[in-house]
C-alpha cells in the first residue's frame, strides 16, 4: 500500500488497523503456548480457550504474563527458542499499538499521512510517538519477522 497517498485521518485509520491485527495474531499465538502445554491435543483446548482464554477480563498482558511464568515450567526449550527475548519483543510491539488505541493525536500538520500520538505511561511519564509512512513500512516488517519468530518458537516449544 502507498501510504503517502493517504489522508492524515486515513493513515491514522490504516496504521491502528494493521497493527491491531498484528496484535491479536500475537495474542493467538500466545494463547496457543498457554493451550499447547496445558492441554497437548487434548479434544478440551477449545472449551478451554473459549471459557478462560477469551474471557473478556483476561487481558493480552494477563497472558504474555501467564506465558512469563511458564518459562521455568517450559525449562531449556523456552531457552533454545528464545521465548523470553520474543515475549520481550511483543510487548514492545504492544506498546506501538497501545499508543494508537490509548493516546492522544498531537499531530500538527494534517495534510500529512502522518501521525504523533502522545501516550503516558502507567508511572506518568509522557512520550509522543511519532508515525510516518516509512516507519510504519519498518514496523510492519518488523512486526511479520517477530510474528514469524513466535510460531517458529511455539512450534519448538511442542
Amino acid at each position: 500500500m502507498d501510504y503517502k497517498d493517504l489522508s492524515h485521518e486515513d493513515f491514522d485509520a490504516v496504521v491502528t488497523g494493521e497493527l491491531t491485527h498484528y496484535a491479536l495474531w500475537f495474542e493467538n499465538e500466545i494463547m496457543n503456548i498457554i493451550i499447547d502445554y496445558f492441554l497437548g491435543s487434548s479434544s478440551k483446548r477449545s472449551d478451554f480457550k473459549r471459557l478462560i482464554l477469551l474471557r473478556d477480563g483476561l487481558t493480552f498482558q494477563d497472558k504474555t504474563e501467564v506465558v512469563y511464568a511458564m518459562l521455568p515450567l517450559l525449562g531449556k526449550k523456552a531457552e533454545l527458542v528464545n521465548l523470553k527475548s520474543i515475549l520481550k519483543r511483543v510487548e514492545d510491539f504492544k506498546s506501538w499499538r497501545n499508543a494508537l488505541a490509548h493516546g492522544l493525536d498531537v499531530s500538527t500538520d494534517d495534510t500529512k499521512p502522518e501521525i504523533s500520538i502522545e501516550i503516558v505511561s502507567r508511572s506518568g511519564k509522557e512520550k509522543t510517538v511519532h508515525i510516518t509512512p516509512e516507519s510504519h513500512e519498518q514496523m510492519l516488517d518488523e512486526a511479520q519477522r517477530l510474528l514469524a519468530e513466535l510460531q517458529k518458537a511455539r512450534k519448538g516449544l511442542r
